[in-house]
């Protein structure tokens, strides 16, 4: 019998999410909350406060959904499964235990550290006073994150003397992360190719999907503020059969059996994120939910059947479960509105869409205004290409770019460059 799927969420992820539901022949209707303009066109958009875990129970219980998939970190971190899995729903994702591997920057690297995981060092403080020491005996260049969730955005490189005074007004004295920021982690910088890494987990099992690569920086040549994500490409050159393998014997499987230990098996996606260091993987964060707009180039990839997949993960029968992908490239370009990640206008109508119906974009910050879909965020639309190697995925991403308009769009253009740059390396994919 075919199930219905209640997909929580409004950025591109979740438009991907549901777009890859949608196409399952297993799915017989897909829901999305609240969901954004992209998401209407094929599932059924309810409003609903995320952060009321009562609400969105009641949701789940009302249109009797057999399967909720949660896209952002914050309701996991605030026990949304917890509270499904005592009224008797089926969801995927960690307990409020297991979301503080994403929760705590300071939590995932004690357990890492108790479990010989490999990491940068790193060094737990809570004043002003503590990371002034510190910095006096580790030199620069450091990185300072905000122990708790800050929307990616809680991350600070400081390779510059400015740019540590900077980064200790803006956590201190400015308060910018707020109560996240309470405890800090200070962490060795460490140089080297960034990696994703996503896999399904079932508690004792796990599956790796494609690996990604995500572009933080706001501006081209990675430099400027962190943001949510300005694009991504799947699969990397950096994720050989060899590194992944490794990935899994010393950084998944030890993760899983720790929770296990700590009485909270793990279930549902965990995104490891990497720096690889002279071939070295290095744990950089956990975050536990796929990530954006990673997601937007690794499902379209997936040839098997992703309600399958996360079904068997939430019924501990991971081994049974298939994933069969692409042998293509996919690239997807973030088109964000003008200022952000800082203040930007909303309300911008967008045209083009219906120029590009047969090529494929995902919905973050829009929604529908009439007949029109305008813009209601900071990340407006995700333009994903395709193609037999990385260079003709990212010339067919940017094709749809220049194709959709709207007042003060802003999109970087070098989106897959470092790919391209390790390519010509000569990496072997042994």
């Amino acid at each position: 019998m075919k199930k219905k799927v209640l997909v929580l969420g409004s950025g591109g992820r979740e438009h991907a999410l549901v777009w890859a539901f949608a196409k399952d022949k297993n799915v017989s209707k897909v829901y999305c909350a609240p969901g954004n303009g992209g998401t209407d066109d094929i599932a059924e958009n309810i409003t609903v406060n995320l952060a009321n875990l009562q609400e969105v129970l009641r949701l789940a219980q009302e249109k009797k959904i057999d399967l909720t998939v949660v896209g952002p970190e914050t309701p996991l971190a605030g026990g949304i499964v917890d509270s499904f899995r005592k009224a008797g729903l089926r969801i995927l994702g960690p307990d409020a235990y297991g979301a503080q591997l994403e929760s705590s920057k300071l939590f995932a690297r004690n357990l890492m550290a108790e479990n010989k995981i490999p990491q940068p060092s790193y060094y737990s403080c809570s004043t002003r006073e503590e990371v002034e020491s510190l910095k006096v005996i580790l030199e620069l260049p450091l990185v300072i994150k905000a122990d708790g969730l800050a929307a990616g955005k809680g991350v600070i490189v400081c390779q510059k003397e400015d740019e540590f005074e900077t980064a200790l007004k803006t956590i201190f004295d400015e308060g910018t992360f707020g109560d996240a920021a309470e405890r800090v982690s200070l962490e060795r910088c460490l140089f080297g190719e960034e990696l994703s890494v996503f896999a399904v987990c079932d508690g004792e099992n796990f599956k790796i999907l494609n690996s990604a690569q995500d572009h933080k920086r706001a501006y081209d040549g990675d430099k400027g503020p962190n943001t949510g994500g300005m694009g991504a490409y799947s699969p990397t050159p950096l994720s050989t059969p060899k590194l992944l393998s490794r990935v899994g014997k010393e950084i998944i499987q030890p993760t899983l059996n720790a929770m296990i230990e700590r009485g909270h098996p793990y279930t549902g996606f965990l995104y490891v994120g990497l720096m690889i260091v002279d071939g070295e993987p290095y744990v950089i964060e956990f975050n536990v939910r796929m990530g954006d707009p990673e997601t937007q180039v690794v499902l379209p990839l997936l040839k098997s059947s992703l309600f399958e997949l996360l079904w068997n993960a939430t019924e501990g029968k991971l081994k049974q479960a298939k994933v069969l992908s692409s042998s293509q490239t996919a690239v997807t370009v973030v088109m964000a509105a003008e200022g952000y990640p800082g203040k930007y206008k909303k309300g911008m109508k967008i045209k083009g869409l219906d120029t590009i119906k047969d090529r494929l974009v995902f919905h973050a910050g829009t929604r529908k205004q009439n007949y029109d879909i305008v813009t209601s965020g900071g990340r407006i639309l995700n333009a994903v290409g395709f193609g037999k190697d990385l260079k003709s995925a990212i010339d067919d991403a940017y094709d749809i770019v220049k194709a959709v308009d709207f007042s003060g769009k802003y999109y970087r253009k070098d989106i897959g460059g470092r790919g391209l740059q390790y390519l010509k390396k000569g990496v072997k994919n042994d």
